[in-house]
């Protein structure tokens, strides 16, 4: 049984980027967490968006009781009919995030190798996942980062005609296995997991503004001639992608981030392809949008 924290416990909070993300220290994730240390790690999370627990010694359920206390575990979300997704291993509310294989080459987890776009896990489901928990095992010597963005600062940067007349627009959000590029404008939405999304977030818990796109997973303005919401679009992305808006983070073994989807996109970079990366993830569901 995990053993409590004592009330007396206190955190550190230093800033990881000017913009987005911060390190705690002073918590053992492996134990309990006392009421009080969880408030101060719920406001640094506000704050921040983005928060990194260093030197971390978890098992599955100790990662499964600490994302707990932000809300339900999330469950694997089943594919449509058509959809085309990669082999791998079934899971329920862990996944592990490898190319690695076991004795009999059979994949050991999903999403393995190769850099992944900006993307906002879930967005394009009714109750997008709020929170997202990934815990590094295997790094390799080199690459494997993955980036924070900013989507308050986002918002904050856009043109202010751009945020009245976008102020109750929508977008479509898609999700089709495998592609790890812009998806096609073409698909069958039936083939694929879509739903349509604000554009712009008030935060439920911050109150701030954020700019609720992501180049891997937004297909189009709603409502507006294709052209022009794929020029708006782009000249958006490049907002959420710029370079002082996000922070890279390095990963070390034991290094446990979470981050909030509403406030945040995350991307991968690549990695030597002779190397393993392993990293163990959850989340937990949000409430609709709207």
């Amino acid at each position: 049984m995990a053993t409590k924290l004592k009330p007396a416990d206190a955190i550190t909070v230093t800033k990881l980027h000017p913009r987005i993300g911060a390190e705690i220290g002073g918590v053992d994730l492996s134990r309990e967490t006392a009421p009080d240390t969880m408030a101060a790690i719920n406001q640094a999370w506000y704050d921040h968006a983005v928060l990194l627990f260093r030197d971390q010694h978890m098992s599955d359920e100790d990662q499964l009781r600490f994302a707990a206390n932000f809300g339900p575990i999330a469950e694997r979300v089943v594919p449509p009919a058509g959809a085309h997704r990669p082999s791998g291993p079934d899971w329920t509310n862990i996944m592990y995030i490898t190319d690695g294989k076991d004795a009999d080459g059979n994949p050991l987890g999903s999403l393995g190798h190769g850099e992944m776009w900006f993307h906002s896990d879930k967005c394009y489901r009714p109750e997008p996942h709020r929170a997202s928990f990934l815990y590094g095992i295997d790094i390799p010597t080199e690459g494997g980062h993955t980036k924070f963005a900013s989507l308050y600062s986002a918002y904050d940067n856009m043109p202010d005609a751009l945020k009245t007349r976008l102020a109750d627009a929508f977008v479509m959000q898609g999700y089709d296995y495998g592609v790890s590029e812009r998806l096609s404008l073409d698909v069958n939405l039936e083939d694929i997991l879509h739903y349509a999304q604000p554009m712009i977030l008030t935060h439920p818990d911050s109150g701030r503004k954020s700019l609720y796109i992501t180049r891997l997973n937004t297909m189009w303005i709603e409502g507006m001639d294709r052209d022009e919401s794929d020029a708006i679009l782009e000249e958006l992305f490049a907002l959420t992608e710029a370079e002082d808006n996000y922070y890279e983070h390095v990963w070390r073994p034991g290094d446990l981030v979470m981050w909030d989807n509403l406030a945040c996109l995350h991307a991968r970079t690549d990695w030597p392809q002779d190397q393993l990366r392993t990293l163990r993830r959850c989340t937990v569901v949000g409430e609709k949008l709207y």
